[in-house]
């Protein structure tokens, strides 16, 4: 691929997950501004946005990779912006509308949308399993990786009882820095 078509192709992608930040961060401020008066915290919420917003840092990271595809088409353009799309709208279905003037129970709504949320978090997952053998013809180097928190999201898609969601996410949370500390450090192409 040339160089200027790279930064061509990331602009959209860019200004999605931006989005997705944005809303995140938004988000934490109205809930910081609200206080405990009006919002009732639950820590796996809390967890879940704050791992949202590290998953939108890592997988802009992770688009670097894709600097090396040498062709690129209108579809795979759109598989692409697939992603980001996915993660806005998980981060939409987690987040409530803190700007509400009743209180909110953020365990409740965890719970009233954890259905909805872990389902477009598994789709979203998905899309990141196919990335590799979409634009590079070949499995992802951290397959397994990605099997495993694939496999959490969607027992917790399922579940409905919180000390499994609890562990479940904690165990996310553990494969997540895990994985960094293995992999995610560096912006090259070794992992191909």
């Amino acid at each position: 691929m040339s160089s200027s078509e790279f930064p061509f192709i990331s602009v959209m992608f860019a200004v999605i997950m931006g989005m997705g930040v944005v809303y995140i961060l938004m988000a934490i401020a109205a809930i910081i501004r609200r206080g405990y008066q009006q919002v009732t915290l639950y820590w796996l919420h809390i967890s879940w946005i704050i791992f949202m917003l590290l998953l939108h840092f890592h997988v802009w990271w992770g688009l670097w990779d894709l600097q090396s595809v040498e062709s690129w088409h209108y579809f795979s353009y759109l598989y692409l912006l697939s992603g980001p799309v996915l993660l806005f709208v998980a981060v939409s279905i987690i987040i409530p509308d803190i700007q509400q003037s009743e209180k909110i129970d953020l365990r409740q709504f965890y719970f009233n949308h954890s259905t909805r949320f872990f389902l477009t978090l598994t789709l979203a997952v998905i899309w990141g399993l196919l990335l590799y053998p979409v634009f590079f013809g070949q499995a992802d180097p951290v397959l397994e990786w990605l099997l495993l928190f694939l496999v959490i999201i969607i027992m917790l898609m399922f579940i409905k009882k919180p000390i499994w969601h609890g562990t479940l996410s904690v165990l996310a949370w553990i494969l997540f820095f895990v994985w960094v500390l293995s992999y995610g450090f560096s912006l090259s192409n070794d992992l191909k």
